[in-house]
């Protein structure tokens, strides 16, 4: 029987490669599954195994004149982050603007408007007005570059993170603020909301700390530090699940995964498929994308027994920086430290 299962997943794997398709890869893992006690060992063997498909790589979006610092995508809207800001909606792209400094962060909110923020220490806020797009007004009060702007899965609050450590939350929809906070853990670098947009986490330069935003509050306080985790290296890149209450966070050339409602806050699982510093991370709905400067983005699902495997792997010629899903995740668009936004479809 061991035999017979083994050259079946051997077949399903080479159909997969011919077919350009991971339905084969993912019935295959699934009968690997329903033996998971006996062949264990062979099916791990052939899940990390490397599935290399056809270049799909393309370049349809224009070139930025600098390097591209950050990617952001809502529903099927792209915006580009450099020196120059461009969103690319509806087969039509704007200039957002052009700055002397580099933007490192930007989102598209659900109203149409868009904020941006980078070495300047200010967040810009825009608005399309006869098809241009005009700045209406400003966020201040930052004392260093601002690294991450992020929305919350209902999109109710947009929260900020600087390279001075401090945390501001607002409301999304009047951009009033709603209070600040330092981090313990010093710089900061990434943000994300839970799924039920009750936790907001960061990676940070020591480490990953989880606050629990408060329904009501008071001395301009809205959140409450539940959890840290101090790690050798600083954490890059962090990302809430939106289905399981899983949290994934890049730590020199690993994915750590924990489970975020356990009060131990313990790893339980280490994603280990990079050879060199993993940049980015972000869930989809069924899947978990890494990109590394190993220059390759790799595609992790996850099996019956709950543990994630690396079951694609896109081989790039330069850094992985930043990574989106669009939101029917059928495309990954990513930037290389070079000047160009790039996809791929899954």
């Amino acid at each position: 029987m061991l035999e017979n299962i083994t050259q079946s997943f051997e077949v399903l794997c080479r159909v997969a490669n011919d077919q350009q398709s991971l339905k084969p890869i993912e019935n295959a893992i699934k009968c690997m599954d329903q033996y998971y006690d006996c062949i264990q060992f062979v099916k791990q063997d052939y899940i990390m195994k490397e599935i290399h498909f056809r270049e799909q790589l393309q370049s349809r979006l224009i070139k930025h004149s600098s390097d591209i610092n950050h990617i952001s995508v809502y529903k099927d809207e792209v915006l580009s982050c450099g020196q120059e800001v461009y969103l690319f909606k509806q087969k039509q792209q704007y200039l957002i603007t052009k700055s002397n400094l580099p933007i490192y962060s930007g989102i598209i909110l659900s109203d149409g408007k868009v904020l941006l923020g980078g070495e300047e220490k200010v967040i810009h806020v825009y608005k399309q007005i006869n098809n241009q797009y005009i700045e209406t007004t400003q966020l201040r009060g930052f004392s260093r570059a601002i690294s991450c702007i992020m929305k919350s899965q209902n999109e109710d609050y947009v929260g900020v993170s600087s390279l001075d450590g401090r945390i501001t939350l607002y409301e999304s929809e009047s951009l009033n603020k709603m209070g600040a906070w330092m981090n313990v853990l010093g710089s900061l670098y990434s943000l994300s909301f839970s799924v039920d947009n009750n936790y907001l986490v960061a990676g940070s330069k020591k480490g990953i700390a989880i606050w629990e935003i408060k329904k009501t509050y008071n001395n301009n306080n809205p959140a409450e530090l539940l959890q840290t985790l101090i790690t050798k290296k600083k954490v890059r890149s962090v990302s809430f699940s939106r289905k399981q209450k899983l949290l994934a966070a890049t730590h020199k050339k690993e994915i750590l995964m924990y489970h975020y409602y356990k009060e131990d806050f313990k790893i339980y699982q280490k994603l280990l498929h990079h050879n060199e510093i993993v940049n980015c991370v972000s869930f989809g709905r069924d899947i978990l994308v890494s990109g590394s400067d190993d220059a390759t983005i790799c595609l992790w699902s996850c099996s019956i027994k709950g543990f994630w495997i690396c079951y694609q792997v896109v081989q790039m010629n330069c850094c992985i920086n930043s990574i989106a899903l669009n939101s029917k995740q059928t495309d990954i668009y990513f930037d290389c430290y070079d000047t160009v936004i790039h996809y791929y479809q899954i």
